[in-house]
């Protein structure tokens, strides 16, 4: 039988995958319900405010606060990054 950590585990998995992702508060990126009463219920009972505040979610290259979108191999590690600094790192692989 699922313990509630389990059930929590599963119900924020549910929720990072379709949430919405967007807006900005200062350079932090959101993650929100869009309205929808499923997710409003989740964020609810996961004592989420709507936006929730979703710092995981942006590009990990110094200084970008976009949406990370890929991920990719970097001479610092492997990141996520937004689609305008991948394509750098690309650029700069292919230099």
């Amino acid at each position: 039988m699922a313990t509630e950590e389990d059930l929590r585990e599963a119900l924020e998995g549910m929720v990072y995958q379709f949430a919405y992702r967007g807006g900005k508060k200062d350079t932090e990126l959101l993650l929100h319900t869009g309205g929808l009463s499923a997710l409003e219920l989740a964020f609810s009972v996961l004592g989420w405010p709507d936006p929730k505040p979703y710092p995981e979610g942006e590009c990990q290259a110094d200084g970008c606060h976009g949406e990370a979108t890929c991920g990719t191999p970097t001479p610092e590690g492997y990141k996520f990054l937004c689609g305008d600094c991948h394509a750098k790192v690309a650029q700069r692989d292919n230099d």
